[in-house]
């Protein structure tokens, strides 16, 4: 929950929200001026709701001050018209502005009425608050939630068990399919020729046809357990659907994102070749947040001293480059990646792809490419890139052994006589 500012709407405002919820108002910009929410713009009824959306939105969004926008959908609730609530706060905006705004947006709410709110988004560009941002996140809203591991592997078990439930209920059949209950003692069958994971389980009844010769057709109907995968069932021991459960507890180790994984393009990926093969000796790549791929800039000779030119001041970059040195009487030549991003010079969006697809191309490059990459440096300023910081950071000072805290010496001649306590006994005292 976020700190509330203090700062409410005009008493104009206030009427204007009144009259807007009629539904005679199409869009409604809510700005701050002088700690207070006032009106900053309004727009009447056209068109459809799609239709206005951006000749109405996108004209109204300043790329560096903040505001709040209200638009009227068609939709309507119990209270009356639905409205779409939209927060805009660019990345060129000052923090104070940001801070603020986020802080006053339950104010307008509460000022307008949650109750006619249908949706809520947050932009920081004018994709995210387009009609077509707008749909996006409608999708994603209604799109069912992610599963687990052992969820999925639970759902495509129930899958395959009304699949093959449906194969034994065939005319051809003389099986009556009666339940599914975990198995009791079952003969194991012959091997099965191919390997299935997911295991089924079927009563069944069986009414044995009639044969002359065979005794036992006289007997009544056997019940029998059928066992095993999808294509092949047969008695063999699998556990039940029942078994098979998601233990949760302080040990268990949940499945979470490991990074974005933005394609390499071809050129690049011959750079990383040609770096293996030492053709050459430092590679810059960046990412194209459109396409969403990691690109090369470029494979310019470069030395330690130049290094720290590479480094752009604007703009976050991925560095590949071959070190040659001495290390105790060796040369070597070691891989060194390094990650620069420049501070708060490059927009939050930016920040967090270049940290999210960071491991994900390391992992790309050490294991398909085969590339053993010595350092990981992370830097903010080219201006720490000095020979003595890389040779440090790739071959760090071993510590010596640390003495272990000496206890000073108390005073000498200034403790007094040492006392003697007597044993019993002693004084012609009785023991």
């Amino acid at each position: 929950m976020t700190h509330q500012t203090g700062i409410h709407a005009t008493t104009e405002l206030r009427d204007f929200f009144a009259k807007a919820r009629n539904g005679s108002v199409r869009l409604i910009k809510v700005i701050i001026e002088e700690e207070q929410l006032v009106l900053g713009a309004h727009k009447e009824l056209a068109r459809r709701w799609d239709v206005d959306y951006d000749a109405f939105v996108l004209p109204l969004l300043d790329e560096q001050q903040p505001c709040y926008v209200l638009y009227r959908l068609d939709s309507q609730n119990a209270q009356g018209y639905e409205w779409l609530f939209i927060s805009w706060s660019p990345d060129n905006s000052p923090v104070r502005l940001k801070m603020l705004y986020a802080a006053t947006r339950a104010t307008v709410k509460k000022e307008f009425g949650g109750g006619h709110i249908k949706d809520e988004m947050f932009g920081t560009v004018k994709e995210d608050v387009s009609l077509s941002g707008y749909q996006k996140h409608v999708s994603s809203c209604s799109a069912p939630a992610p599963l687990t591991a052992a969820e999925q592997e639970l759902q495509q078990i129930r899958i395959n068990e009304g699949e093959v439930a449906q194969d034994l209920l065939s005319p051809a059949s003389s099986r009556d399919v009666v339940g599914l209950h975990p198995p009791s003692m079952l003969v194991p069958p012959p091997p099965c020729s191919q390997t299935h994971p997911i295991p089924v389980w079927v009563l069944l009844t069986v009414s044995p046809l009639p044969h002359p010769q065979d005794a036992c057709s006289q007997d009544s109907s056997t019940e029998m357990m059928v066992g095993g995968c999808c294509c092949c069932p047969s008695l063999v021991e699998y556990p039940s659907p029942e078994e098979v459960k998601t233990e949760i507890s302080v040990e268990s180790k949940h499945q979470t994102l490991q990074g974005l994984a933005f394609p390499l393009q071809l050129d690049a990926q011959q750079a990383i070749q040609a770096l293996k093969q030492k053709k050459i000796n430092y590679i810059q790549l960046k990412l194209d947040l459109e396409r969403e791929t990691i690109d090369l800039v470029h494979t310019s000779p470069t030395d330690i001293s130049d290094l720290p030119k590479r480094i752009p001041q604007d703009s976050a970059r991925y560095h590949f480059f071959l070190y040659k040195h001495s290390h105790e009487g060796d040369y070597l030549e070691s891989v060194v990646f390094i990650y620069s991003m420049p501070g708060y010079k490059c927009s939050i969006k930016e920040r967090m792809l270049y940290s999210s697809c960071k491991s994900r191309l390391l992992d790309t490059v050490e294991q398909e490419f085969c590339l053993e990459i010595a350092k990981k440096i992370e830097i903010d300023d080219g201006a720490e890139l000095t020979a003595e910081f890389l040779y440090d950071e790739v071959h760090p000072k071993q510590h010596a052994f640390k003495q272990a805290f000496a206890k000073p010496k108390g005073p000498v001649g200034k403790r007094g006589q040492k006392r003697l306590i007597k044993g019993p006994g002693e004084n012609g005292e009785d023991s």
